[in-house]
């Protein structure tokens, strides 16, 4: 069990522990809490500019890459966490409405597939927030693979260049 850093996790403590418990990497690695914690981090930056939906930003930020079996190319992760969210919801360890389950589970599913796109400011943020912590990898994030106008800015892509500040 790790120490809860955020609102999202002391608020949400049952769910980030089936999330951890069944995640089959190393918690620790470039895919793990750390990322999650700072995904949520820049997408309640984002929502702020954008009017997106926190509570989906947060769910995302804990679920989009909570079924990796591994570091690298992993195509089929989004479309696993998707399925793990629909069992989460049944079992009702966190309560959403059909709208914003619609969009937890879009935004998980393709997040990593830029040919796909979506009009939605809330998935675009999540997508952003994720694309926005490429630094943690020595990836500059670049602007054509943003969605949203906000997250286009030069100054918001480089505010989440220090990684010190996570």
């Amino acid at each position: 069990m790790e120490n809860f850093t955020n609102n999202f996790e002391a608020e949400n403590g049952i769910l980030v522990n089936i999330i951890i418990n069944q995640f089959v990497l190393d918690i620790h690695s470039i895919h793990g809490i750390k990322h999650w914690r700072r995904v949520a981090e820049i997408g309640n930056y984002l929502a702020k500019h954008t009017g997106a939906d926190v509570g989906v930003i947060n769910l995302f930020a804990y679920l989009h890459d909570s079924k990796r079996e591994n570091e690298y190319e992993d195509l089929l992760h989004g479309k696993r966490a998707s399925i793990f969210i629909e069992e989460l919801h049944k079992k009702s360890p966190f309560r959403i409405s059909r709208d914003q389950l619609d969009k937890l589970l879009f935004a998980c599913e393709h997040h990593t597939n830029s040919d796909v796109k979506s009009e939605d400011i809330t998935i675009q943020t999540c997508w952003d927030a994720d694309r926005l912590d490429l630094y943690r990898v020595g990836i500059v994030p670049r602007k054509e693979f943003l969605n949203t106008d906000f997250a286009k800015q030069e100054n918001t892509i480089n505010l989440f260049s220090d990684l010190s500040k996570f």
